[in-house]
């Protein structure tokens, strides 16, 4: 009896019971700890506030009693998918939560209402467009206000007044620790588009403490708006970056010739010393007399045996051109 080839049987496993608005989430512990300190259960809260360098909407992450507050950072590539037990999520994002000081959430508020008077707190921290702001003020953090803004009144009345030398002692602060973390790890903060992996360590290589200040400005300046940050570049007395055509290597700082400039022509005793500097190389010189227009041709290569066989059965024979010319 002949054999019957069955058919294949399809083993493709379909997900039903996927979640419709499932994150994957890297949250750092502690959070979930300290919250529990004051809640003792609870999970945390994922908000938009106001960006405190944009100004646009961002996404924050609370704890359950308020009392921290997280940034939300989202790393997302494409063709990215993930394994959760046993469903497939297709969309490949990864967030992450990383510690933000809520002064800066509440600075760009006291710089564009409490510069000319003082604002209670409870007040100044109500956004219409954001109503989660007012999360703020249970914010642990926030003890440390005065370090920004001068308290008016008793604590009671909670209001304050924007202070810029205050802010930008406060921020100039917050700099110096962050390049004291970056000397500390080692990170490359020179110029330039070139890869840490082939730059030195700076146990060998000593860089200017200015880089570290100028890098850790950048870092800090992401949280603050335009003008704020060129005030503290200027309060932190940095000199003022090198020109393009200044290029810094190893730590002398060499001359660039500019794109633009013109090439300006070579005199005739610079044409005659550059002349007599390549004489020992094997560029031809040419500023002898007789020397030819072109550098020497190669030898040719020996002739095959077949052209050797074909001149000698050309040899003897008359050319062509012969039959036409007076006998």
């Amino acid at each position: 009896m002949p054999r019957v080839k069955s058919s294949p049987k399809k083993c493709i496993k379909t997900n039903t019971q996927q979640p419709t608005n499932s994150w994957v989430f890297l949250l750092k512990g502690e959070a979930l700890e300290l919250s529990e300190q004051y809640t003792g259960s609870g999970t945390p809260d994922i908000v938009t506030l106001r960006h405190p360098n944009t100004g646009e909407a961002a996404v924050f992450l609370f704890s359950p009693a308020n009392n921290s507050v997280q940034e939300v950072l989202t790393f997302n590539e494409g063709k990215r998918s993930w394994f959760i037990d046993e469903t497939v999520k297709s969309d490949g994002k990864m967030h992450l939560s990383t510690p933000i000081d809520p002064i800066f959430l509440v600075l760009p508020y006291l710089r564009k209402y409490c510069t000319n008077q003082a604002i209670p707190l409870d007040q100044l921290l109500r956004d219409e467009e954001f109503p989660e702001t007012e999360r703020l003020l249970k914010s642990s953090g926030l003890k440390y206000l005065n370090m920004i803004s001068d308290r008016k009144g008793d604590e009671e009345l909670n209001a304050f007044k924007y202070n810029e030398e205050k802010t930008l002692m406060w921020l100039k602060k917050k700099i110096e620790r962050v390049a004291e973390i970056l000397k500390q790890k080692n990170i490359h903060v020179g110029g330039g588009a070139v890869s840490a992996t082939f730059v030195k360590s700076s146990r060998t290589e000593t860089i200017d403490n200015d880089a570290y200040i100028r890098y850790a400005h950048g870092i800090v300046s992401e949280y603050l708006m335009d003008d704020l940050s060129q005030k503290l570049l200027k309060f932190l007395n940095l000199p003022a970056e090198e020109p393009q055509g200044v290029k810094r290597k190893s730590g002398v700082a060499t001359l660039q010739p500019s794109p633009d400039a013109k090439r300006q022509k070579p005199t005739e005793e610079e044409n005659s010393n550059s002349t007599s500097a390549r004489m020992g190389s094997n560029v031809l010189d040419l500023s002898k007399p007789g020397a030819p227009p072109y550098p020497p041709q190669t030898q040719s290569p020996a002739p095959s045996t077949k052209e050797k066989a074909r001149a000698k059965a050309a040899s003897g024979s008359k050319s062509i051109t012969s039959f036409f010319k007076k006998s």
